[in-house]
């Protein structure tokens, strides 16, 4: 029963700690989106960096259970990185609205960009990049904290576009 719930690449702690900090980061980021009404909440986030980073494990899994045994199976990890960032992309697109009236304005496309980049962050976790993760968090929580402050003063510019 045990070779179940065992995995062949990390052990169950490093798994946890990736998903956890996966997690963390998603609720950091849609907490900004949050606190600035946005359409889409903290949960999103937190499912996109997360399930982000189950799919990279599982993809290390997959390779470590299936390529030794089948070498003519094509796994590669850069087809879920791919697959994955693509699927996202369109979640992302789905934030982004077109209002009417008199003057159509495109708006969401932070909250969109922002979301296809917690899933690339949930990608690095998963795969173990932990210094790039980091990186990654930290750089999107300055462009979308620091910056979507600043544009108000410095280009007279409301939050909502």
């Amino acid at each position: 029963m045990l070779e179940y719930i065992s995995f062949q690449t990390l052990t169950w702690p490093d798994a946890l700690t990736r998903v956890a900090l996966a997690l963390v980061f998603g609720f950091l980021l849609g907490l900004d989106r949050n606190l600035k009404n946005k359409p889409v909440d903290f949960r999103v986030y937190m499912i996109v960096a997360g399930t982000t980073c189950l799919l990279a494990i599982m993809g290390q899994e997959l390779v470590a259970l299936y390529a030794v045994s089948n070498p003519n199976l094509k796994l590669g990890l850069l087809r879920i990185v791919e697959g994955v960032l693509t699927g996202i992309g369109f979640l992302g697109a789905g934030a982004i609205i077109k209002s009417g009236g008199d003057e159509p304005r495109i708006i969401g496309t932070a909250t969109g960009a922002s979301i296809w980049s917690s899933g690339a962050v949930g990608l690095m976790l998963g795969f173990g990049f932990y210094s790039l993760a980091l990186l990654g968090f930290a750089m999107l929580l300055i462009v979308l904290v620091l910056f979507g402050v600043l544009r108000k003063p410095i280009f007279n510019q409301s939050d909502r576009y």
